[in-house]
């Protein structure tokens, strides 16, 4: 029987399925490392050494090894780390190897006492069209679950998978010991324990449902908050306005009873007279209209009138210059504030910590050329600037819970195509974000209808 040649070549084909099922699987997750002849050369080596594997006949040896050749596949084919390879094989393993025939041998034993007919084991010529069933509902279950997964946008995230891990590693466990029960006589008990089993492998797809309902949820939730950031900060930026508008027009409204009164103190050779008043009136429109517009986008001015009101506080001296005509729109308000309120926190906060005739910031916003957004920060600094391999960390005493706010930069610099470059020269720290404006990153602007 196992010398069958047509048996031979269906068990190559369902092997080669079983490969391109966890392919699937994993392409739903994580980027691809090896495409194109590569990817298929990996996938038809992995299938024979299934198939010779598979044709050794022993069920202990499959249970150990398969999982295995699976793993080392996922970690040759996939940008993965090596904690999510071992858990995402074994929720994988868990739902289409060995939940998946565990519920359909349960079935075929139900089916066997009730039909007239036999139905011969998988392993044999007969059982091949049966195996074909069961491979068939596997796919489509995978088709199903792959949408949510992709919604989920899991990536290595590694506590993600260890959470993952549980449903499918519990379902297994339990059917699996379905099959070192003995098979009731009676037939509601036989319809009751294959239901069971069914239900434990559909559970699978609940676990990945309810998280992608989950993270819907949340991001509704991040939307409105995002939002509600947004419409506070245009409407802050629109009432500096009207206030730098209103301050204007009156004196403007003054400007003739300045110049009469000017005209007759000269007539009388009052000039010093003159440099007073103006020197007062100079201050006076300083002091009223510090609201000052540093850019037409109004998160960004927002983030900026912000940093400068606390450069003040701390007696910083900051010096700010915001290039017109700025292409920036691109970028989305939530990872504006992310992106540069970070920055000019951590370089804020630097500056502080020297004494105070040494506190200085200089900023510059501005376009390297039609495709880069530079962000450029020098700021002094008295505390030593700590390291582990090329990844700064936190100078605050609670370090668990500070020093996030760059690795988040970081990580927002890839979205956008750009880089995050930190150095120390002589006594200044030097950020530079650079960003490209042709990225194609998806654009968040909560609130903002384009039409």
């Amino acid at each position: 029987m196992m010398g069958n040649e047509l048996f031979t070549v269906s068990r190559l084909f369902f092997c080669g399925i079983d490969v391109y099922m966890l392919y699937r699987f994993f392409k739903a997750i994580f980027q691809e490392k090896w495409k194109g002849k590569k990817r298929v050369l990996s996938s038809l080596i992995i299938t024979l050494i299934i198939f010779f594997e598979n044709s050794i006949g022993s069920m202990p040896l499959n249970f150990v090894t398969v999982p295995l050749v699976f793993y080392i596949y996922v970690i040759l084919s996939f940008n993965i780390s090596f904690s999510n390879g071992i858990a995402y094989t074994i929720i994988y393993f868990a739902i289409f190897a060995g939940g998946k025939e565990v519920s359909f041998e349960l079935l075929y034993r139900l089916l066997s006492g009730i039909l007239p007919f036999y139905i011969p084991p998988w392993f044999t010529s007969g059982g091949i069209y049966f195996l074909l069933i069961e491979y068939l509902a596997g796919f489509l279950f995978l088709l199903y679950i792959e949408k949510f997964i992709k919604k989920l946008k899991i990536s290595n995230n590694n506590n993600f998978s260890w959470y993952l891990l549980i449903v499918p590693a519990v379902s297994l466990m339990i059917s699996s010991s379905f099959l070192y029960i003995d098979f009731p006589d009676s037939i509601i008990m036989q319809i009751f324990m294959c239901g069971g089993a069914f239900l434990l492998f559909f559970a699978n797809a609940a676990i990945f449902v309810i998280l992608e309902r989950y993270t819907e949820v949340m991001n509704k939730v991040k939307y409105a908050e995002l939002y509600t950031v947004k419409r506070d900060m245009e409407n802050e930026h629109f009432q500096n306005i009207l206030k730098i508008n209103e301050r204007y027009q009156c004196y403007i409204h003054d400007i003739n009873a300045y110049f009469n009164s000017f005209r007759v103190l000269a007539l009388n050779d009052e000039n010093k007279k003159i440099v007073e008043i103006i020197d007062e009136l100079s201050g006076k429109i300083q002091r009223e209209t510090s609201n000052v517009i540093y850019s037409g986008n109004p998160v960004l001015n927002a983030i900026l009138t912000e940093r400068v009101s606390k450069a003040k506080e701390k007696g910083i001296k900051l010096s700010l210059f915001i290039e017109k005509f700025l292409k920036i729109d691109f970028i989305s308000d939530a990872d504006m504030i992310s992106m540069l309120g970070n920055i000019l926190d951590n370089a804020l906060e630097a500056a502080a910590k020297c004494s105070p005739e040494e506190r200085r910031v200089d900023v510059k916003l501005f376009m390297g050329n039609n495709y880069f957004l530079i962000f450029h920060i020098e700021n002094s600094y008295a505390v030593a600037v700590k390291k582990e391999g090329s990844r700064l960390l936190s100078t605050k005493a609670d370090s668990r819970h500070h020093g996030l706010g760059i690795g988040i930069v970081m990580t927002l610099a890839e979205k956008y195509g750009g880089t995050l470059n930190l150095e120390e020269k002589d006594d200044m720290f030097v950020t530079t974000l650079t960003i490209s404006t042709c990225s194609g990153a998806e654009n968040a602007n909560f609130g903002t209808q384009r039409v």
